[in-house]
């Protein structure tokens, strides 16, 4: 066998291997969104239960990324560790930051939020807040990528009275 004929067969297979081994990290030209301290508490008052609660989100737009993006709020709820829905709609407040939140490519923004509910938690709410661990789910666009970006915490064991 001739090496002049194995030429067009590595051309192929190094133009075949070029590209997976070039691939990055997603996260390189992208927004990555992630939930971290989560708190949550169910206190009963004498009218009723309350919910609140908290927790940081942190916004990281890859160094690679085309540009700037601009981040709004989506909507925000609470459900069990295994996925049951218990409060479908926080209310949430991330302080003195301001959106929609622009944020450059390479960057890494930090907002704490705090949550509550504007009415009383029914005794079936509250019990089953308080019954075992719960997540706080949440979503958020990014206008980079024209897409909806979902997050959640890790599980938290409700702070309950």
């Amino acid at each position: 066998m001739r090496f002049s004929s194995l030429a067009p067969t590595l051309s192929l297979a190094f133009a075949l291997l070029v590209p997976l081994t070039a691939c990055g990290d997603k996260s390189a030209v992208s927004l990555t969104v992630t939930m971290q301290d989560p708190s949550v508490t169910a206190q009963q008052g004498a009218l009723g239960s309350t919910l609140g609660g908290g927790f940081e989100l942190e916004f990281n737009l890859g160094p690679e990324a085309s540009g700037t993006t601009t981040v709004t709020l989506g909507d925000f709820a609470l459900q069990t560790a295994a996925g049951t829905m218990l409060v479908d709609s926080l209310k949430v407040d991330p302080g003195s930051t301001a959106f929609p939140l622009t944020i450059d490519k390479g960057s890494i923004k930090d907002v704490s939020f705090t949550f509550s509910m504007s009415a009383l938690l029914t005794q079936a709410q509250h019990d089953a807040i308080c019954a075992g661990k719960v997540v706080i789910v949440g979503s958020v666009m990014d206008s980079l990528s024209g897409h909806t970006d979902s997050t959640e915490s890790a599980a938290v064991t409700p702070d309950c009275s």
